[in-house]
Formats: structure tokens, sequence, C-alpha cells
């Protein structure tokens, strides 16, 4: 259980279900082509500090899976293979500055800086896992907040979120089963004025098995 990992999965996933649009996000989505020889990395052309959030990994017609065959470091723009590749690949992915980031947004923002998602774990009590002293497990809670000027808008950012949810609740990598445990209500943004609204989708995911 590694909380900048989860906490990167779950905001690279958010980003690539078009939750809030691509010109909301304020991002673009790039190709990224060519032919990989037995790889073990490979280095996006753009700025890493732009790119946001990896779309898709295809190489030799497959589609890699996130975690299993393939991790990416963000500030350096580092995609690692699990396996060498060979391959024509293509990669998929989105740059720029956008709205959906693993912690709050600030509150000096302007109302043109909303629609706005954030993500945070909310706690992870954990138990041992046997007798040994050796494995842990633990059930993790995490909110997404959605924050915006319209509430008929909050409301349907929500329910992307709890399709898509609901959809890959057992698809993540550094996550086991996740469940939704509460849709909490529209109320006003502290310290942002009455202009701004937001609303969380609060889950659970169970059963994360740690070692030492």
């Amino acid at each position: 259980m590694n909380i900048k990992n989860i906490k990167q999965e779950l905001t690279n996933f958010l980003r690539n279900q078009d939750i809030l649009t691509i010109t909301q996000r304020g991002v673009t989505t790039q190709s990224d082509t060519g032919t990989f020889t037995a790889a073990d990395t490979h280095t996006l052309a753009t700025n890493p500090t732009t790119t946001k959030n990896i779309r898709s990994v295809i190489v030799a017609t497959t589609t890699l899976t996130y975690g299993e065959e393939y991790t990416v470091n963000f500030d350096t723009g580092v995609i690692s293979f699990v396996l060498s590749q060979t391959g024509a690949y293509t990669i998929s992915y989105d740059t720029g500055t956008d709205s959906i980031f693993p912690d709050y947004p600030r509150d000096d923002l302007t109302i043109n800086s909303y629609p706005r998602i954030a993500i945070d774990l909310l706690n992870a009590p954990g138990d041992a896992f046997g007798i040994g002293g050796d494995r842990f497990i633990s059930d993790v809670a995490f909110t997404i907040v959605v924050y915006g000027d319209n509430s008929d808008d909050l409301d349907g950012y929500v329910d992307s979120i709890k399709d898509a949810f609901i959809t890959d609740a057992k698809n993540f990598f550094y996550l086991n089963f996740t469940k939704r445990t509460l849709i909490g209500p529209t109320i006003n943004s502290q310290d942002r004025s009455n202009e701004i609204m937001q609303k969380n989708v609060d889950y659970l995911a169970q059963f994360d098995v740690e070692s030492s």
C-alpha cells in the first residue's frame, strides 16, 4: 500500500474518464508512435511537467494494463515496462494544465478555474493478516470532491464518477475491490465565496495487503 501510487492511479483513472472535458481540464490529447525493439522504458517527447495522464499504451496491437505491464513516472515522463516490449506502439496521453488533482484547490483560484476535482485518502486502518506478524491488511477510504458553480453540473459529474467506479470496481492495480460508501450533500465551498459549491463521493477499497 503506497499512498502516492494509489493517488496517482486514481488521478490517472479519473482524468481518463472524461468526467470533465479536455477543454474544461485545459489539456489536449497527444499520440506518440513508433516501434520498440526490446524496450524496457520509453520517455515521452513532451515536457513531463505538462503530461497529465496516460490514456492507453498499445504495443503490437495489444493494449497493455497499467500496473501489471507498465508504470509511469509523471515527474520524468518515463514509462517503464514490466517485460521488454517489441513491436509498433501507439501511446495516447494528455498534456496541459488540468483541473483534476490528488489534492485540494487553492482558495485564491478564480471562478474561471472551476469546475475542479480533488482526490485524497481519508483513512487506512491496518490489522494483522495472520499470526506471523509480517503481513497486514487495510481498508483504504478515499474521497473524491467535485467543485463547481452549478449544482446540476455537480450532480452530473458525481453520476459519471459513480458509473465509472461501478464499471472498474475490480480493475485497479494498487487497490483491490472498491465500493461507494457515501454521496454527500451539495454545500457552499468554504473560503471560495458563495459562487463555488462542492459535493463529495466517498469510497472504501477493501482487502489491501502489505508485507514487511
